[in-house]
Protein backbone atom coordinates (compact mmCIF):
# COMPACT_ATOMS: atom_id res chain seq x y z
CA UNK A 1 0.00 0.00 0.00
CA UNK A 2 1.57 3.43 -1.19
CA UNK A 3 1.05 6.76 0.43
CA UNK A 4 -1.98 7.41 -2.05
CA UNK A 5 -3.76 4.48 -1.37
CA UNK A 6 -3.62 5.25 2.87
CA UNK A 7 -4.83 8.70 2.08
CA UNK A 8 -7.73 7.46 -0.21
CA UNK A 9 -8.74 5.25 2.43
CA UNK A 10 -8.05 7.98 5.36
CA UNK A 11 -10.37 10.21 3.18
CA UNK A 12 -13.48 7.27 2.57
CA UNK A 13 -13.27 7.46 6.19
CA UNK A 14 -13.65 10.19 6.82
CA UNK A 15 -16.42 10.61 4.32
CA UNK A 16 -18.21 7.99 6.06
CA UNK A 17 -18.19 9.49 9.11
CA UNK A 18 -19.69 13.09 7.72
CA UNK A 19 -22.41 10.86 6.61
CA UNK A 20 -22.95 8.71 9.49
CA UNK A 21 -22.65 12.25 11.59
CA UNK A 22 -24.83 14.24 8.66
CA UNK A 23 -27.57 11.20 9.48
CA UNK A 24 -27.35 11.70 13.19
CA UNK A 25 -28.13 15.19 12.69
CA UNK A 26 -31.03 14.78 10.11
CA UNK A 27 -32.47 12.56 13.17
CA UNK A 28 -31.71 15.10 15.97
CA UNK A 29 -32.90 17.97 13.79
CA UNK A 30 -36.34 16.41 12.98
CA UNK A 31 -36.68 15.54 17.03
CA UNK A 32 -35.97 19.02 17.18
CA UNK A 33 -38.61 19.53 14.65
CA UNK A 34 -40.78 17.52 16.98
CA UNK A 35 -40.32 19.02 19.83
CA UNK A 36 -40.72 22.66 18.31
CA UNK A 37 -44.23 21.39 16.62
CA UNK A 38 -45.06 20.07 20.43
CA UNK A 39 -44.47 23.41 22.37
CA UNK A 40 -46.19 25.34 19.59
CA UNK A 41 -48.95 23.26 20.08
CA UNK A 42 -48.81 23.62 23.95
CA UNK A 43 -48.83 27.31 23.58
CA UNK A 44 -51.61 27.86 21.60
CA UNK A 45 -53.58 25.83 24.46
CA UNK A 46 -51.91 28.04 26.96
CA UNK A 47 -53.15 31.08 24.78
CA UNK A 48 -56.53 29.90 24.49
CA UNK A 49 -57.10 28.95 27.89
CA UNK A 50 -55.46 32.40 28.88
CA UNK A 51 -58.15 33.93 26.98
CA UNK A 52 -60.27 31.80 28.53
CA UNK A 53 -59.20 32.91 31.96
CA UNK A 54 -59.30 36.37 31.08
CA UNK A 55 -62.96 36.12 29.97
CA UNK A 56 -64.04 34.83 33.31
CA UNK A 57 -61.84 37.30 35.07
CA UNK A 58 -63.96 40.23 33.36
CA UNK A 59 -67.23 37.89 33.85
CA UNK A 60 -66.15 38.21 37.57
CA UNK A 61 -65.70 41.82 38.02
CA UNK A 62 -68.78 42.60 36.45
CA UNK A 63 -70.38 40.50 38.95
CA UNK A 64 -68.32 42.00 41.50
CA UNK A 65 -69.58 45.43 40.07
CA UNK A 66 -73.36 43.98 40.20
CA UNK A 67 -72.85 43.06 43.47
CA UNK A 68 -71.57 46.24 44.72
CA UNK A 69 -74.67 48.06 42.73
CA UNK A 70 -76.95 46.00 44.92
CA UNK A 71 -75.27 46.73 48.18
CA UNK A 72 -75.00 49.88 47.84
CA UNK A 73 -79.26 49.86 46.70
CA UNK A 74 -79.78 47.39 50.00
CA UNK A 75 -77.92 50.32 52.14
CA UNK A 76 -79.94 52.70 50.68
CA UNK A 77 -83.58 50.84 51.51
CA UNK A 78 -81.92 49.99 54.83
CA UNK A 79 -81.45 52.93 55.65
CA UNK A 80 -84.73 54.41 54.65
CA UNK A 81 -86.48 51.84 56.32
CA UNK A 82 -84.80 52.36 59.60
CA UNK A 83 -86.26 55.89 59.22
CA UNK A 84 -88.98 54.84 59.08
CA UNK A 85 -88.87 52.34 61.50
CA UNK A 86 -87.79 55.29 63.96
CA UNK A 87 -90.81 57.69 63.43
CA UNK A 88 -93.12 54.42 63.79
CA UNK A 89 -91.74 53.87 66.82
CA UNK A 90 -92.34 57.50 68.03
CA UNK A 91 -95.90 57.51 66.73
CA UNK A 92 -96.19 53.95 68.96
CA UNK A 93 -94.54 55.57 71.79
CA UNK A 94 -96.99 58.72 71.67
CA UNK A 95 -99.84 56.74 71.00
CA UNK A 96 -98.72 54.75 74.42
CA UNK A 97 -98.69 57.77 75.96
CA UNK A 98 -102.13 59.22 75.22
CA UNK A 99 -103.88 55.65 75.91
CA UNK A 100 -101.80 55.46 79.41
CA UNK A 101 -103.38 59.26 80.13
CA UNK A 102 -106.66 57.78 78.85
CA UNK A 103 -106.45 54.95 81.17
CA UNK A 104 -106.13 57.05 83.54
CA UNK A 105 -108.74 59.15 83.35
CA UNK A 106 -110.92 56.18 82.53
CA UNK A 107 -109.61 54.98 85.94
CA UNK A 108 -110.64 58.83 87.25
CA UNK A 109 -114.14 58.22 85.65
CA UNK A 110 -114.75 54.55 87.08
CA UNK A 111 -113.91 55.70 90.67
CA UNK A 112 -116.57 58.54 90.67
CA UNK A 113 -119.15 55.86 88.96
CA UNK A 114 -118.27 53.80 91.93
CA UNK A 115 -118.53 56.54 94.75
CA UNK A 116 -121.64 57.83 92.70
CA UNK A 117 -122.88 54.21 92.44
CA UNK A 118 -122.34 54.22 96.44
CA UNK A 119 -124.11 57.76 97.53
CA UNK A 120 -126.70 56.34 95.21
CA UNK A 121 -127.42 53.04 97.23
CA UNK A 122 -127.14 55.27 100.32
CA UNK A 123 -129.82 57.35 98.90
CA UNK A 124 -132.19 54.45 98.04
CA UNK A 125 -131.68 52.74 100.91
CA UNK A 126 -132.63 55.78 102.84
CA UNK A 127 -135.79 56.74 100.88
CA UNK A 128 -136.40 52.57 101.64
CA UNK A 129 -136.57 52.93 105.86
Amino acid sequence: MNATDIRLRVLETDVAKLRLENEESKVINAGIFEVLTDLRTEMSGIRTEMDKLRTGQDELRAGQDELRIGQDELRAEMRTGHAELREEISVVKRSVGNLELSMKRVEGDVAELKAGHIELRHLVAGLVK
